[in-house]
């Protein structure tokens, strides 16, 4: 194994098709701090739960952490990317400025590929951008921590907002509807009009959230095109 050699994932599931160069969730700091957090996304992050069962991707993406935030990665060191569409850390969160200046690096070593970076980290995206210029290829997705209040306003120097909203289980509905009143005062009425309610809930939930994040990217892509499509919400899991 080339120590010098950035590991590109093959991209899987919901991310069929799409490659991707990640770093390490479980050594990031800010992630460390974020996932215990609720009312977030953080609280509910897929990648903690994969790489626990995962081990030997641990190891290709703590070298990818260690080469994208030591350093500045030599040009002829960067890979060479053949695919349309590319993403940055599927797994993962920018650690500090070395990393956001070799994403950079990488894109403009590729122009014909559009690469696409989420990132909760707008301190490091701000201070970097405020003194670089952004490849006209590469495209920003704040990815909204918090759930529920989705972002129509777009952070300075990204392109989109992602967003995540939650649909409520029929016990926590349940609960919502009933938590004011005594167990004696909820009638049978009352729990047929609550069910009764939760199934248009359910039903409407796509359609009164606006939902637009529910396929594979690559059946989509419209995270991996500049489009008009800048708010982005999907169902958190």
């Amino acid at each position: 194994m080339n120590t010098q050699t950035l590991h590109i994932s093959k991209g899987a599931f919901k991310m069929e098709s799409i490659n991707n160069i990640s770093t390490n969730t479980l050594t990031n700091e800010y992630c460390i701090k974020q996932k215990d957090k609720k009312d977030i996304i953080c609280n509910k992050c897929y990648s903690f739960t994969t790489l626990n069962f995962r081990k030997s991707m641990v190891a290709l993406l703590e070298k990818n952490s260690k080469l994208l935030s030591n350093s500045i990665i030599e040009w002829d060191n960067l890979p060479r990317i053949f695919d349309l569409y590319f993403r940055f850390d599927s797994h993962g969160e920018l650690i500090n400025s070395n990393n956001i200046q070799n994403y950079v690096n990488i894109a403009r070593k590729n122009p014909k590929t559009t690469f696409t970076l989420w990132s909760k980290r707008f301190d490091i995206i701000k201070k970097f951008f405020d003194n670089n210029d952004k490849p006209s290829n590469l495209i920003l997705i704040y990815s909204n921590p918090i759930l529920d209040k989705p972002l129509t306003k777009i952070p300075k120097h990204f392109d989109k907002t992602f967003n995540n909203v939650l649909k409520l289980s029929y016990k926590k509905y349940y609960n919502q509807k009933t938590m004011f009143f005594n167990k004696n005062e909820i009638t049978r009425d009352m729990k047929t009009k609550i069910k009764n309610d939760y199934e248009t809930y359910k039903n409407n939930f796509d359609k009164d959230n606006n939902i637009n994040c529910f396929q594979k990217c690559k059946d989509c892509l419209v995270c991996y095109t500049f489009n008009d499509v800048k708010t982005i919400i999907e169902k958190a899991k």
